[in-house]
């Protein structure tokens, strides 16, 4: 950690860069860093393959998102990014950076950065920032209210297994250093665009059920997507409503990213997903995981079907 506190003080311009779909951890850490950043008066900015979905626009500097200010940036700093190729079309700028740091919490990490923080039992990458940051006493109000958002995410608000004495220690840490939590629970769980809750619908009455019902799918087409009105960014938590029927012990959400290839997710209540998801070459979390796979979507629904039956055996 005092390594990277000592890269980002002997850099001038620094680049914090999430992976392609950005979630709540990844563009909460990024903007935590970025805040930091600018506090010691460096020129800092914040970018993903991806924009940022509609759901996070609530974010303080999200009208700053990919707004790059440097065609070449001292330090790259890449957050919750398991392997180099999430950080897809800006790899030019991490080639060209004199410093790379990575800070994740994804098992199978690949250390393609210069340092790389990666602690696999962390809840989240905003927990791992959070103990970077704490030490300095440099965390503000502004900083406190970003980690936060990724911590809830990427713990189901505080309702996923990852959620331990450490995940509430950092909370409650949080909000004593002025976190907003009522706001940003408001924002992330009790407000959502017409378009998305159209989407929630439609995707409940597409549930699929299979293995007895310890299955279920939610296939995500770009018909449907369209008649929503809503972009494959923006589907962030739609696998919850699978995972929460009752019997479900392995819940999958396909959402389709352009023709005849699907952005797959898995979420489990024991099984080990992250084996199915690297069937596919993806990977994850023991519980959380995800990968890519290509084909139409009866097809793709066999494969995913046969991944979980195999790796059953």
């Amino acid at each position: 950690m005092k390594a990277i506190l000592e890269a980002i003080d002997n850099a001038e311009t620094v680049l914090i860069c999430g992976h392609v779909r950005p979630d709540g951890d990844c563009l909460g850490s990024a903007f935590a860093l970025r805040e930091y950043c600018v506090g010691m008066g460096k020129t800092a900015d914040v970018c993903s393959p991806s924009p940022i979905p509609e759901s996070y626009k609530f974010l303080r500097d999200s009208d700053k998102f990919c707004k790059l200010t440097r065609r070449h940036y001292d330090l790259f700093i890449a957050v919750d990014c398991a392997t180099r190729d999430r950080i897809g079309r800006l790899d030019g700028y991490f080639r060209s950076a004199d410093r790379t740091i990575c800070i994740d919490h994804h098992e199978g990490h690949s250390g393609f950065a210069d340092i790389n923080l990666v602690r696999s039992n962390a809840s989240s990458t905003c927990e791992i920032v959070f103990d970077i940051l704490e030490p300095t006493g440099r965390i503000t109000k502004e900083i406190a209210d970003y980690l936060y958002v990724g911590l809830s995410t990427d713990t189901g608000h505080f309702m996923h297994s990852n959620t331990d004495s450490k995940v509430l220690f950092v909370a409650y840490r949080l909000a004593c250093l002025g976190a907003d939590c009522h706001g940003i629970a408001t924002e992330l769980y009790r407000r959502r665009s017409r378009a998305k809750t159209m989407l929630i619908a439609r995707s409940i009455e597409a549930m699929r059920f299979y293995d007895g019902g310890k299955v279920c799918i939610v296939p995500m087409t770009e018909r449907m997507l369209e008649e929503c009105g809503i972009s494959s960014n923006d589907t962030e938590g739609i696998i919850d409503y699978a995972i929460s029927v009752d019997g479900v012990e392995v819940g999958v959400s396909m959402c389709a990213e352009k023709a005849d290839e699907y952005k797959v997710s898995f979420r489990s209540r024991g099984r080990h997903v992250n084996e199915i998801a690297a069937v596919f070459g993806g990977g994850g979390h023991i519980y959380a995981a995800g990968c890519r796979i290509c084909g139409e979507t009866e097809d793709v629904i066999d494969k995913i079907l046969k991944a979980i039956r195999d790796t059953e055996e």
